[in-house]
C-alpha cells in the first residue's frame, strides 16, 4: 500500500515557487558550511542531511497519505456509502496507539 500511496503523491506533487527558492537557499547555505569544516565535520553534515532528508521526505508522504485517507473518509461520509466510517476509523487507530 505504500508503494500504491508513493506513486500516487509523486504523480500529484505540486511544488512551488517558494519551495524551489528555499532549496535554493539550504544548498547554498549547505555549500558554504561545507567549504568551512574539516573532512570529519563534512561527513557528520552529511550525515546529517541525509537523515533530515529522509525524514522530510517519510513525512510529507505520511501527509499525503493522511491528506488521502482523509478524502476518502469524507467521499465515504458524503456517498452514505459507510455512515460514520470516519468515526469508526479514527476510534480502531486510537485503540490501536
Amino acid at each position: 500500500m505504500r508503494d500504491y500511496m508513493t506513486a500516487l503523491q509523486r504523480r500529484f506533487h505540486i511544488r512551488s515557487d517558494q519551495a524551489a527558492a528555499l532549496e535554493r537557499e539550504a544548498k547554498a547555505a549547505h555549500d558554504t558550511l561545507h567549504d568551512a569544516l574539516s573532512r570529519e565535520q563534512q561527513k557528520l553534515l552529511l550525515r546529517f542531511v541525509d537523515a533530515e532528508n529522509a525524514l522530510r521526505d517519510e513525512e510529507k508522504l505520511d501527509s499525503f497519505f493522511s491528506g488521502f485517507r482523509l478524502a476518502d473518509g469524507i467521499r465515504r461520509e458524503l456517498s452514505s456509502v459507510e455512515p460514520h466510517a470516519y468515526e469508526q476509523e479514527s476510534e480502531r487507530q486510537a485503540q490501536e496507539e
